[in-house]
């Protein structure tokens, strides 16, 4: 169990550990039992908390809930960190009828491409490609692509060789492009500090956008994910020829009161890909959660029947491994100031503290993701992938 120490905090200690203990029950975690996994917890606890108190203040039932998958992790952007947003993760704060949307959610519509690459390519020609191409302009619909397709943080195109294709009736090779749509960023944001209201929660003034505004926010966040499938794709296309097998984002605003954050959302039998380091898989989905599966992980006692409900229909599948922490042997505390939170976590013989994680050693799993996904039946094995190219490459600095 994780210690909590409050510092000036502006509640008691017998309410905060009520409002913790209360939280606590609507998160559902899929993931690997490590260090990280257990702040992305932390930061879903701080999330649902919050959307409790707004929901309490707007006059709805108190209903959130924030589901891991077996990547489930902590958030590097100190942002998103600090609003208790967590990584690898389906969640509500509602059931489609309640008219706000937490502001802070900041969507970039991040995702990835999966496509057939017919010709040969080597790492030359498509470093050439994308030369070329910086030396062009593109629009989609009248807007002009950002020319920094593949960059910064982990965008990235990434090119493999399928092992076994022949028997798959898949090619040889196939082509990742995971980007964003950075594009609508700013017109986003300005949306949200226009028509926000703000509402001081215990744990900080939140930004929420309410009824008319949420509705068309949600408009806009429509629009801008449908602008990033269309922008990996005419990427895909200036770059290779071949065909898309999915393209699907992992970062969206799905309804009025429900997002996925570092996760897919796939039908049975729709093709999915798990990126690791140096390694990637292809699975396909499965109706997931099995009653087989919510039984043999949760404690169906205390579990409500729309909790239930959303449990059988989850779909998700991991997209990569999320954000492991190294040298960390434990999360030993967890202290509250009024507007922020210190993390304090034992390596080997020292302690180390931490307000967010954004400069703490870390880097991504590769071990286990596949064999858990596997393990809930939450998708069927597809294929290997052998990496034979990262790309982080836009020649786009004069």
């Amino acid at each position: 169990m994780v210690e909590y120490e409050l510092r000036n905090f502006p509640i008691k200690r017998e309410k905060f550990e009520e409002i913790m203990n209360f939280s606590e029950k609507y998160i559902f975690s899929l993931g690997l039992n490590d260090v990280a996994e257990e702040v992305g917890r932390e930061n879903a606890k701080l999330f649902i908390a919050t959307v409790h108190f707004i929901q309490e203040e707007l006059g709805y039932d108190k209903k959130a809930i924030v589901v891991g998958a077996p990547n489930f992790t902590f958030q590097t952007s100190p942002d998103k960190f600090h609003q208790g947003i967590p990584e690898g993760s389906r969640f509500a704060w509602g059931d489609g009828k309640y008219n706000f949307i937490p502001a802070e959610l900041n969507f970039d519509f991040c995702g990835m491409l999966i496509g057939e690459v017919y010709d040969n390519f080597n790492l030359k020609d498509i470093l050439d490609t994308l030369h070329e191409m910086s030396e062009k302009e593109y629009e989609i619909n009248g807007v002009k692509i950002d020319k920094t397709y593949f960059r910064p943080g982990g965008h990235f195109l990434k090119l493999y060789k399928v092992e076994n294709h022949s028997a798959l009736d898949l090619p040889e090779k196939i082509a990742v492009l995971h980007t964003s749509s950075n594009e609508m960023y700013f017109s986003l944001r300005s949306f949200v500090r226009e028509k926000c209201e703000e509402i001081r929660t215990p744990f900080g003034v939140r930004r929420i956008l309410l009824d008319d505004d949420a509705k068309e926010y949600r408009k806009h966040c429509e629009y801008a994910s449908e602008f990033s499938k269309r922008k990996r794709q005419f990427l895909f296309e200036q770059i290779f020829e071949g065909e898309v097998i999915i393209n699907r984002n992992h970062y969206d605003l799905i309804g009025l009161n429900e997002a996925i954050v570092g996760c897919d959302i796939v039908n049975e039998g729709e093709i999915s890909i798990i990126s690791l380091p140096g390694k990637a898989y292809l699975v396909k989905g499965k109706r997931n959660l099995s009653p087989k599966k919510i039984k043999e992980n949760f404690n169906l006692v205390s579990i409500e029947n729309w909790v239930y409900n959303y449990l059988l229909n989850l779909n998700i599948v991991p997209h990569g491994g999320g954000h492991k922490l190294l040298g960390v042997d434990k999360l030993i505390k967890v202290i509250f100031y009024p507007r922020s939170r210190v993390f304090l976590f034992k390596c080997n013989s020292r302690i180390e503290a931490y307000e967010d994680l954004w400069d703490a050693p870390r880097w991504f799993r590769s071990e286990g993701i596949l064999e858990k996904t596997l393990s809930l039946e939450l998708a069927d094995y597809y294929a290997s992938l052998e990496l034979l190219y990262t790309i982080k490459v836009d020649f786009w600095r004069r």
